[in-house]
C-alpha cells in the first residue's frame, strides 16, 4: 500500500525519488467502523485492488452511532426487514469476492476500543494493518474485539506487533485516543459522510463496499463524470409538498 511511509509495494523508494513519487500521488481518505460488515468488506476488497499501491491512503476511523444519529439515520441493526436484507446481501457479497465472513459473536458490540486505538497509530501503512487484523479477528474468524485485552492478543499473532501495544489502554489514553475519534467523527459529519465505509478522492465521497469499481474509472478519468445532470436533479423543487 501506498501511504505516508517510505515503502510502495514491497520496494523501499527512498530520499528525492521518493518524495517526488509521493507528490504525484492521489490521496486517498477511507472512512470506517469495525461495527459495520460492509466495512469490513471495503476494505478487505480495497486491501486487494490496484489502488492500494496507487494512491496515498489515510485511514479515518469514526462512530458510525454518532454519525448515523447526527443525520438521523437508524442503523440496519435497528430495523428488522432491513437487517434480514443487508445481512444476507452482505453474505452474498463475500461468497461472490471469496471474502470469508462467519460474523462476531455479539452484534452489535462495542466498537470505540478498537476505533480510538486504531486512530493513535500515526503510521498508516501500520493502521491499515492493525485495523484489517482486528476486522478479520471480528468477521472473518468470529472473535470478540470489544475489549483493549482482545485487541492486544488479536494483534500479538502478527508480524508487526509492537511493544507499546502491550496495554493498549494505556497506549489509547496517552495518545488522546477518545478526543481523536470525536475529531475526526465531527469532520467527517462536515464532509457528508453518512455511512460506511466512504472512500473520499478529490472532494468526492464513494459509499460503499461495491463502490470500488466506480472509484478506479473516476480516478482514470473524472472529466467522464461531470456532465451527469446531478446538479440539475439535486437542485429539482418537489413535486407533492
Amino acid at each position: 500500500m501506498a501511504v505516508n511511509h517510505p515503502v510502495i509495494g514491497s520496494s523501499p523508494i527512498r530520499g528525492a525519488n521518493f518524495l517526488n513519487m509521493l507528490q504525484l500521488m492521489k490521496n486517498l481518505e477511507i472512512f470506517y467502523d469495525i461495527i459495520s460488515p460492509y466495512a469490513y468488506l471495503g476494505l478487505e476488497l480495497f486491501s486487494r485492488s490496484s489502488l492500494s499501491n496507487d494512491l496515498n491512503v489515510s485511514l479515518t476511523p469514526v462512530s458510525l452511532g454518532t454519525i448515523l444519529n447526527k443525520t438521523e439515520n437508524p442503523g440496519p441493526a435497528n430495523i428488522a426487514p432491513k437487517r434480514k436484507v443487508a445481512l444476507l446481501d452482505f453474505c452474498m457479497q463475500c461468497t461472490l469476492n471469496d471474502v470469508p465472513a462467519l460474523g462476531p459473536p455479539h452484534h452489535p458490540f462495542n466498537p470505540m476500543p478498537s476505533m480510538r486505538f486504531i486512530h493513535c497509530i500515526e503510521d498508516q501503512e501500520l493502521r491499515f494493518k492493525a485495523a484489517l487484523a482486528i476486522n478479520k479477528q471480528c468477521w472473518a474468524e468470529g472473535k470478540a474485539v470489544d475489549s483493549e485485552e482482545l485487541i492486544t492478543e488479536c494483534l500479538k499473532s502478527t508480524d508487526f506487533f509492537q511493544d507499546e501495544w502491550e496495554d493498549i489502554y494505556s497506549f489509547t489514553k496517552s495518545n488522546g485516543g477518545r478526543q481523536l475519534l470525536k475529531k475526526a467523527t465531527a469532520r467527517a459529519l462536515e464532509l457528508n459522510v453518512f455511512g460506511v465505509p466512504t472512500f473520499r478522492y478529490d472532494d468526492v465521497n464513494f459509499w460503499g463496499s461495491d463502490r470500488i469499481n466506480l472509484l478506479q474509472e473516476y480516478i482514470k478519468n473524472s472529466e467522464k463524470f461531470k456532465n451527469n445532470n446531478y446538479e440539475k436533479m439535486l437542485n429539482t423543487t418537489p413535486g407533492i409538498l
